[in-house]
């Protein structure tokens, strides 16, 4: 495990949890003193994060995981478990849309969703595969949700980082990106932003994107069921996939498909229902160079 922490910490998947987890410098696997010690430096950097919040290792909730979380701002966490650690440093990245994500749970389960729903598996997936596409160019936006892999990823490659970026949110991501593969998806969710926000820090987009996506997520009627995300294979984003410079790479149809699907994500969750707590597989790194 040594050096476990900055190994991944470099590609473009965890630009928004790079600063987060910069706060900690670890040889092993946190400890609950280490979690607490990374909030209380998280707070110095981020006053408005919820005075309650606490991520509480191999804590068993009696209620519901979202229900827990409300009553007593306690995140149960896995000791030794990658899913758990990127789970408590989005918590701290996207403290915003965290907090939203878990209130929408609770007012579906109080609308009876208890045993999840549209809203419910829709808010689901995003918390746990979702990437936040950043777009100022609605064209563009289409050819996403078309599923337009040749002009997204070619014919518009010099549009990203200027009309168009992703920034992850969902955990599940953070971990398979440990060990990604032909077939590697997220699930995307489009905001629309000003062309300004290309111009801004990294820190500054972060912000705006999560202050952005917990007000929207407010409302019930956004993000109303898992339809409204659209699949996106990661290994395609330009700079993500040392590959992908050949444009011979998006010829893959089998990865590359014209249709909607969303596989990968239900195999991550499902995985995560299985998830082994005492797992410590080394990771296998994606390069980005």
């Amino acid at each position: 495990m040594t050096h476990w922490q900055t190994d991944y910490l470099s590609h473009p998947l965890y630009q928004p949890i790079r600063t987060v987890a910069s706060l900690l410098s670890l040889d092993d696997w946190p400890t609950q003193q280490d979690y607490d010690q990374l909030l209380q430096r998280a707070r110095a950097h981020a006053p408005t994060l919820a005075t309650r919040l606490r991520f509480v290792c191999d804590l068993i909730p009696d209620s519901y995981y979202e229900q827990h979380i409300a009553a007593h701002g306690e995140v149960p966490t896995r000791s030794r478990n990658w899913h758990d650690w990127f789970n408590a440093l989005s918590w701290l990245a996207w403290p915003h849309s965290k907090q939203a994500l878990n209130e929408r749970h609770l007012r579906a389960i109080a609308n009876g969703e208890k045993r999840r729903g549209p809203r419910r598996d829709a808010a689901t997936l995003l918390d746990e595969c979702g990437v936040i596409v950043a777009i100022s160019d609605d064209a563009i936006g289409q050819l996403l949700q078309q599923m337009q892999w040749q002009a997204l990823f070619i014919t518009q490659r010099q549009s990203w980082q200027q009309q168009i970026s992703v920034h992850t949110l969902g955990h599940a991501l953070f971990e398979s990106g440990l060990a990604p593969y032909i077939g590697w998806c997220g699930k995307a969710l489009l905001l629309h932003v000003n062309p300004d926000f290309f111009s801004l820090a990294p820190q500054q987009q972060q912000q705006q994107l999560d202050q952005q996506l917990a007000r929207q997520l407010a409302d019930d009627h956004f993000l109303s069921s898992p339809l409204s995300l659209c699949p996106l294979p990661l290994l395609g984003i330009p700079g993500w996939y040392p590959p992908n410079e050949d444009p011979s790479f998006y010829l893959n149809h089998h990865y590359f498909r014209p249709t909607r699907r969303a596989k990968s994500c239900k195999e991550l969750l499902a995985k995560e229902e299985v998830n082994d707590p005492n797992s410590s597989a080394t990771p296998r790194l994606i390069s980005s160079t």
